[in-house]
Formats: structure tokens, C-alpha cells, sequence
């Protein structure tokens, strides 16, 4: 206390000219219109300001608290996507082959794993026998052909691409002229597609579809069109180039197909 009042007596004139400049800016606010608005108006920025930097500096306190919450946000919304988490569920759907009186289901499926670009390509999706995907079955894209299912576990199936060479999928032409469409492993863009009589005129820009007659891809699905034609000499037959209408190397999202006749059609092969 002492020392406090020290302060005041070695600083008394100051103090005294402190509180007469505080008591002479009261009396004019007070006693003067327009300094009374001025100082009003020059409150309220000050305040504002005052405000606005204890705001900013109150938002910068928090900004670890906001950046939290927001990640766990984000974890949450991820945990809720779904390639998050593994799909049990089977949607299929099912379309009626008139042609043969077959009818085939189709399972969805993601392609989860693939080998490197090789003649010999194969994937693996995240579909299995838990699923009803067993060895033999087709596999399709949303706009043509990828593969065979070659083997399954409960979850997960092996599929050799058509682009193998030990792929062998039976194809047809709208003249109905069949054949066998294989893969040499050079141009992953194109098949070739043989045993087709050369006295059949084929066009270039000319359809290949399925045949259905192996009971592992539906009749009519799109293969590719017939780029080029060329006559084996001694044999009767023409080889076709086929351009595929889609790239089965890097499609994410299949279709397995499964025939509902297969087994009973399987029983009824002809004999050697």
C-alpha cells in the first residue's frame, strides 16, 4: 500500500493532468451535440474492431478443435462409401434368350485384381461360390465380352480373360456364319476369328455376336465388328479380324453370367 502510494505522490502531476484531460473530453461528449455523435459513432467502429480481432483470434483457438471434428466427419462419410466395406449382397438380374429358350442370371461384380499385361491375361473379381460363381461361367462388361471364370473360392473367382490365348469363345455373324474368335496375344485391340467358309462374303464393319451355343455367354451379346478378311489357301476357310468394342483390360465393374439350363444342356452334348 505504501509503495502504491508512493507511485501517486512522486507522480502526482501527471495523475492530475491525466484525470483533468479525462474530465474535460466527459464534459465536452456530454455538453456538445456534434463531438457527442462523433464520439458515438467512433465507439462503435472501435468496438467493432475490438470484436472482430477477438473473433478471429477466438476462431484461431479453435481452429484445431474444427479441423477434428471435420476429419471425423470425413472418416465417417468413407466408412459409408461402398467400396469401404465388402458387398454380401447378390443383386442379379435376368433376361430371356428366345432364340434358345435359355435363361441366364447375372450377378454384379467388381474386378478387385489383375495380372500384368501378358498373352496369358487374367483378373480376379470379388465374387464367389458363396455367391453361386463356379468355374465355366462367363463374365460381361457393359459393353462387351471380358472373360471365363476359371476358378472360385467362397468370395473371390479367377477369371482368364479373352484376351488368353487358350480363350475360345464360339461367335456368329448376322449371314449366320459361326466360328471360333481366339487371341493371338499381339494387339490387345483386335481377335481373330476363324473356320468361317470362304465362300461367304463377309463386309467389312460387319457385327459378331455370341452364339449361345456354349452356354456361356447369352446369344447375341456384341463382340466387336470385322476389320479385314483373308482367304487360307488349301483349307476353304477365312480367317476375320475382329475390333472388340470394348477394352476387357481395364474394365472395374463385370457381370457374372450363370445359365440356369447349363447342367441340362450339358447332358444332352453330341457324341464323338
Amino acid at each position: 500500500m505504501e509503495q502504491i502510494l508512493r507511485i501517486f505522490y512522486n507522480n502526482g502531476s501527471f495523475f492530475t493532468f491525466i484525470g483533468l484531460q479525462l474530465l474535460c473530453l466527459y464534459l465536452i461528449v456530454n455538453f456538445n451535440s456534434p463531438q457527442s455523435a462523433i464520439a458515438v459513432e467512433t465507439a462503435s467502429i472501435v468496438t467493432g474492431s475490438v470484436k472482430s480481432g477477438v473473433g478471429t483470434v477466438e476462431g484461431y483457438l479453435n481452429l484445431e478443435e474444427e479441423n477434428e471434428i471435420q476429419r471425423r466427419e470425413i472418416a465417417d462419410l468413407r466408412s459409408r462409401l461402398p467400396e469401404a466395406g465388402y458387398s454380401t449382397a447378390v443383386e442379379t438380374d435376368s433376361i430371356e434368350d428366345p432364340t434358345y429358350t435359355q435363361r441366364f442370371i447375372h450377378l454384379t461384380a467388381n474386378v478387385v485384381n489383375r495380372s500384368p499385361y501378358s498373352p496369358n491375361n487374367t483378373l480376379v473379381i470379388d465374387r464367389g461360390t458363396s455367391q453361386g460363381v463356379a468355374e465355366g461361367q462367363g463374365v460381361i462388361g457393359s459393353q462387351g465380352l471380358i472373360g471365363i471364370v476359371d476358378l472360385a473360392t467362397e468370395n473371390f473367382a479367377r477369371v482368364i480373360s479373352i484376351l488368353h490365348r487358350s480363350a475360345k469363345i464360339s461367335a456368329t455373324l448376322r449371314n449366320n456364319a459361326y466360328g471360333t474368335l481366339e487371341w493371338d496375344g499381339q494387339d490387345p485391340r483386335n481377335m481373330t476369328m476363324t473356320d468361317i467358309a470362304d465362300y461367304l462374303v463377309v463386309e467389312k464393319g460387319d457385327t459378331v455376336f455370341t452364339t449361345g451355343f456354349s452356354n456361356v455367354f447369352p446369344t447375341g451379346q456384341v463382340i466387336g465388328t470385322v476389320v479385314s478378311s483373308e482367304t487360307q489357301a488349301g483349307t476353304g476357310r477365312q480367317n476375320l479380324k475382329v475390333a472388340l468394342v470394348n477394352d476387357p483390360l481395364h474394365t472395374n465393374y463385370a457381370l457374372v453370367v450363370r445359365d440356369l439350363f447349363k447342367e441340362e444342356l450339358a447332358k444332352l452334348k453330341p457324341l464323338n
